[in-house]
């Protein structure tokens, strides 16, 4: 029988927050029962299954999972970001939850934590699992429909295969309506309703009737369409309950193995009415295109329902509750104008098609398994699953339903997706299908997008497979709850209100509602909160929704929320068409209420009566689109705009608001109060008719009713302004004549500034004094000034002229005249002049020198050489302030004129005595000219040197000479490896290689250097033979002499003594010897003559010696024990033992010495037996014993 167990589960953690609106299978509480298992009864070990729960958190959770009417009870603390799979449920004694029958059964298995977690149970056992999702008891319905499947019969089925499902509740008081599809096997008769009573943890299971064919089987009716309601219990109330539907036992085809399946049931209230499929893949190569054989049910809950496939309407209903079809092709698009749910199930690909001769021919991958798909309209655009590989699966894979336009944003992982497994909707292009498949170990996986998405995951083994719906929202689809901002201009119903807006609310209904109970007072901050009971509701329009057509309700006025925040406002609605309890429905009109824009302005710093209040729109948008402003005044005017002016009419306080509504409605507003203050008087007094050059008096009177003033802000006309704190007399000087408006302002402390007062200042013209002097002179000279001063619209008087040496002179005309100064130095002249108007310029100055005649002696610093540099330095200084000139004649025809320093350099290029001479110009004066020789200036001394040898090598000697001017006493060699002082010739010995230059150079006595003489060396390396390891010699046969060097054809070779070599001059002779010698090789470059040198030995012998004793302490000493005479046998055998008989080494060949070690581990201290088979043939095997010592 091929069986499987399911062994790769996907637990889904929806990563989303869920909401009054959006539900999904996080949750605080859940309810499950321990469906039936034929594994409980049949197949050896009988009752091997378990049942585990898995519990999944993203936030630290403490979960208790108990067991209703028992003593167990278990309690886990979880880590963030966990899943624990630790909780088996018990099988057996006082706590045994298992179902074991039909009926009414006590042992609910109860889930709750204190915070939202996903929570699953898988059934496992040898080759049989099933796991299902578990959903919260938030997403639980009233009303539910069994799905299953065909119970497919043969003689290799085992007892107990019944198709079943089972109603659990949460509440106590839960009375059940259960109308079966078909007989039961407590009896119940197909299409016939049974009433029942369940309490809190109580589940009712109904099994399908067994059916007992000639062939003996036990399999069941197909519950599939079995109706589960949920009506007024004992308490009067109606009390929603979770479905589970499955099989203990089933299979799809006749020779197929049988498997186990559990599901919990969605409720009706969440069937959509836009499903995608596609077809599972059965392939090793993540081939999406591959096509492969699934099942698939639509299940209507009315009959009426048109449903298409790709957009054809699908005939044949089956049972009036499901269409089947069997597709291999791709996917499907399926719609429908009423609620709808889809099952998918995948079957055994090769008992199912038994096509053998088909090519290529179905691979035995997969088994039967069912799950239920998600509507469109219940995706989600996070999840996060775990997986697991306790069996045999081979290839895990997962089907993602997801708008084309969000392929780009789509992660696996934080992976993007192979172009390849992605491709277009066979049948809806606007959505695409990426095909994902996992690898590895055991791991949990993230699936993220932009938009919603719906998808299945299923693992494939040989003959094993399983697969599930891997993550859903389970809201309640028969209603959508709307707003629209009451201000709105967008036409549209809004996803959000603000504090304080006004708002409509609207409730759509699957169905026309004939009473609707808007349960206002059940929530805080919205006012109005009062109830409101319509009896008949006034439809306000239609919409339809995913191919639905809902019935759109309202309560018409309008409503304000006072804070930010989600508001759940609760409404029950009646109709007719709604087919549970009382055929009334609750539902949640969600409203968010958040943050909106902020109003705010400002105004004028100081508000005066007689100002203009400027107001500014200061609003923070906070991301929505203001369209309106509106400023409200209390004299009842308003402005529109974000800025307004306003002049009042009275003083005093006065209330402003200021109001912004944005696009969607969303209203701010603000009120402040401006206060309008009294303003000071200016007044001041200021003489006129002043001179240009004087300055004014001003002097000020202002007042001010209330306060004080606290500031006087002067303008005078001429671009000069003054802010001043008091109201003192001060002084204002102009820089020209003219009339002036002086203007003055005044700010009381209330901040009121008075009009401006405006008074003019005339300035009579004043005149310019101006002159000059053609120079400065020496001691004795006279200065002719010059004036040049003005008065415009006058004439000047007089001008009065001070020499700067208390002597002055008043002039009558401007006429130029001179000064001689009695004395030198530096003097200030200064002059004042006088108009015919009586007013007198500014003083005038300019700064004259008279200066003595200067001194020009100077020094010098060089050596006596030709090629020295010598520095002049002139006794007189350089001083800025006074023009001065440095005049140089060197003696050699050179000369030079310098006017920023005193002291010079010149080089000589001659050999002779030398006079300079030197004057200086100060200040207009010149001095005498002084005199200094130089008494001699040497020429310097010439060099020039060689370098021979026979041949330039390492380690010989090459000799250098060389002469000079007879004056040189002085030799300074730069040898390019070192320095030296030799007087040549000499010789010198290179220890290395070397390839650059010589440099040389000579010094008279009196220090003067030569020019720098260099010469390229090149010294060539020694070649560097080696004459290869010691050899040692079996007397009366041969080896060949191992030496080496690098490119050996450019050496010629010379082997000494010759004796008993094969040729002397090759690299590697053979030798004979039967005596110990030393051969000694010469290695000659044949271009450079280079000469290297080595040597080697060669030990004979007759007898192989075995040394007795080594030290492998790790010094590098005696390390190992070498036996140097077994080299000549290189088939020798050498065996170790230690005290104990045991062999510790074993060499064939002895070319790795033994090191003291067995198995990598320092044998101890002390003797150890040796057998040595030199294996030649010859000689006998030796034995002995070898001491380790320190």
């Amino acid at each position: 029988m091929t069986k499987r167990i399911l062994t790769l589960l996907f637990f889904v953690i929806v990563l989303k927050s869920a909401s009054a609106q959006d539900k999904s299978n996080r949750g605080k509480e859940f309810w499950l029962a321990y469906g039936f298992d034929y594994t409980f009864f049949n197949e050896a070990p009988i009752n091997s299954q378990e049942l585990a729960i898995y519990i999944s958190t993203e936030l630290p959770a403490i979960v208790t999972i108990s067991i209703t009417n028992s003593s167990y009870s278990q309690t886990l603390n979880i880590p963030a970001n966990t899943v624990d799979a630790t909780i088996l449920i018990p099988k057996s004694g006082a706590n045994d939850a298992r179902t074991l029958t039909d009926g009414l059964q006590n042992r609910g298995i109860h889930i709750v934590s204190n915070v939202p977690v996903a929570a699953y149970a898988h059934v496992y056992a040898n080759q049989v699992s099933g796991a299902t999702m578990l959903m919260p008891i938030e997403t639980y319905g009233y009303l539910y429909h069994s799905i299953n499947y065909y119970q497919t019969t043969s003689q290799s089925n085992p007892g107990d295969w019944y198709s079943w499902f089972y109603v659990i509740a949460s509440e106590d008081n839960t009375r059940l309506d259960i109308t079966p599809s078909d007989s039961t096997k407590n009896g119940w008769l197909p299409n016939q309703t049974y009433t029942l009573n369940l309490n809190k943890g109580e589940s009712y299971h109904v099994f399908g009737k067994a059916v007992f064919g000639v062939d003996a089987s036990r399999a069941s009716k197909d519950m599939t369409g079995s109706k589960i309601v949920s009506v007024v219990g004992g308490d009067g109330n109606c009390h929603p309950v979770a479905t589970f539907s499955g099989s203990g036992g089933i299979r799809l085809c006749r020779g197929d193995g049988g498997e186990f399946m559990q599901q919990q049931v969605f409720p009706a209230q969440a069937w959509g009415t836009r499903y995608l499929t596609y077809h599972t893949i059965n392939n090793s190569n993540t081939d999406i295109l591959e096509t492969n054989r699934n099942i698939y049910r639509i299940c209507v809950a009315d009959p009426t329902t048109v449903v298409k496939k790709n957009g054809l309407v699908m005939t044949g209903l089956i049972r009036n509750f499901f269409y089947e079809y069997m597709d291999s092709t791709g996917g499907q698009y399926i719609e429908s104008d009423k609620p709808i749910l889809v099952s998918q199930y995948m079957v055994n690909k090769n008992q199912c098609w038994n096509f053998p001769t088909t090519s290529p021919s179905p691979p035995s991958y997969g088994d039967p398994e069912m799950f239920y798909l998600s509507p469109i309209e219940q995706g989600q655009k996070s999840v996060l699953f775990y997986t697991s590989r306790k069996s045999t699966i081979d290839y895990v894979y997962a089907n993602i339903h997801l708008p084309t336009a969000a392929v780009g944003s789509l992660r696996v992982d934080g992976n993007v997706l192979p172009a390849s497994q992605v491709i277009p909707h066979p049948n809806f292009p606007s959505y695409s299908v990426a095909l994902v498949r996992f690898v590895g170990a055991a791991n949990q996986h993230t699936v993220v997008a932009d938009s919603a998405f719906t998808g299945t995951t299923y693992g494939l083994g040989n003959y094993e497979s399983y697969g599930y719906n891997f993550g859903t929202n389970i809201n309640n689809l028969n209603n959508y709850s709307a707003l629209q901002n009451s201000l709105s201009s967008l036409g549209t119903y809004d996803t959000s209100t603000c504090p304080n807006t006004p708002v409509r609310l609207f409730i759509k209904l699957a169905y026309p509602a004939t009473s609707i109970h808007w349960k206002l007072s059940q929530v805080t901050g919205i006012s109005p909160n009062v109830d409101s009971i319509i009896a008949t509701p006034i439809l306000v329009n239609t919409e339809n929704i995913n191919g639905r057509t809902y019935y759109i309700y309202s309560l018409q006025q309008d409503f304000i929320f006072a804070n930010t925040g989600i508001y759940n406002i609760p409404i029950s609605y009646t109709t007719p068409a709604i087919a549970n309890c009382n055929q009334t429905e609750i539902a949640t009109l969600r409203v968010v209420v958040k943050a909106g824009p902020k109003a705010d302005f400002t105004t004028n710093n100081t508000l005066c009566l007689q100002d203009t209040v400027r107001f500014t729109g200061t609003p923070i948008p906070n991301g929505f689109n203001l369209i309106n402003h509106t400023y409200f005044f209390d004299d009842a005017t308003t402005s529109n705009g974000i800025n307004a002016v306003k002049r009042f009419a009275i003083g005093g306080n006065h209330s402003v608001k200021y109001r912004i509504v944005a696009d969607n409605g969303c209203v701010a507003d603000t009120t402040k109060i401006i206060s309008l203050l009294g303003s000071p008087i200016p007044k001041f007094g200021a003489n006129s008719n002043v001179c240009s050059s004087d300055s004014v008096y001003i002097t000020d009177t202002s007042s001010v009713a209330t306060g004080t003033i606290t500031n006087w802000y002067w303008s005078f006309g001429d671009g000069q302004t003054a802010n001043k704190t008091n109201g003192n007399p001060f002084y204002h000087k102009y820089t020209g004549a003219g009339p002036f408006n002086l203007k003055l302002v005044v700010t009381g402390s209330n901040g009121c500034k008075s009009d401006t007062l405006t008074k003019v200042i005339n300035l009579i013209p004043t005149p310019l004094a101006k002159f000059g002097f053609d120079k400065n002179v020496c001691l004795g000279n006279a200065i002719v000034f010059s004036d040049s001063s003005y008065l415009t619209s006058s004439a000047i008087a007089t001008w009065n002229w001070n020499f700067g040496n208390s002597i002055s002179a008043i002039k009558t005309n401007s006429t130029p005249f001179s000064y001689t100064y009695p004395a030198a130095g530096a003097f200030t002249v200064s002059l004042v002049a006088v108009g015919t108007n009586g007013c007198k310029s500014d003083t005038f100055k300019l700064p004259v020198a008279v200066t003595t005649k200067p001194s020009a002696n100077f020094t010098f610093l060089g050596k006596p050489c030709k090629d020295s540099i010598f520095t002049f330095t002139s006794s007189t200084l350089f001083n800025a302030s006074i023009p001065t000139v440095w005049y140089w004649n060197y003696g050699d025809a050179i000369s030079s004129t310098i006017t920023s320093t005193n002291i010079v350099t010149h080089a000589y290029n001659l050999a002779s005595s030398i006079t300079v001479k030197h004057l200086v110009t100060f200040g207009g004066c010149v001095s005498d000219t002084s005199f200094l020789t130089i008494p001699i200036i040497n020429p310097n001394p010439t060099v020039n040197f060689n370098i021979t040898s026979t041949i330039f090598c390492e380690n010989i000697p090459i000799n250098f000479i060389g002469n000079a001017s007879a004056d040189a006493t002085i030799w300074q060699w730069n040898f390019g490896n070192g320095l030296g002082n030799n007087t040549p010739p000499f010789d010198r010995i290179y220890n290395n290689p070397y390839n650059g230059n010589v440099k040389l150079k000579v010094l008279t006595a009196e220090g003067c250097g030569s020019v720098e003489v260099v010469k390229p060396l090149t010294i060539a390396a020694a070649p560097n033979v080696n004459a290869g390891p010691d050899l040692y010699l079996k007397i009366g046969t041969t080896k060949t002499i191992n030496a080496s060097i690098s490119n050996a054809s450019n050496y010629n070779f010379l082997w000494t003594p010759a004796t008993n070599l094969s040729n002397s001059n090759l690299l590697t002779p053979i030798t004979n010897t039967i005596v110990p010698i030393e051969y000694k090789i010469k290695a000659t470059d044949k271009i450079n003559g280079c000469v290297g040198y080595d040597s080697m030995q060669v030990k004979s012998y007759s007898t192989i010696y075995v040394p007795n004793v080594f030290t492998p302490n790790g010094d590098g000493k005696n390390d190992k024990w070498i036996i140097p005479a077994l080299e000549a046998y290189p088939n020798c055998t050498v065996v170790v033992y230690n005290r104990y008989g045991q062999k510790i080494f074993e060499s064939i060949g002895y070319k790795t010495p033994w090191d003291g070690r067995f198995k990598n581990i320092q044998q101890p201290l002390g003797a150890y037996v040796y057998t040595i088979n030199p294996g030649d043939g010859v000689l006998k095997m030796i034995e002995g014993t070898v001491l380790i010592i320190k």
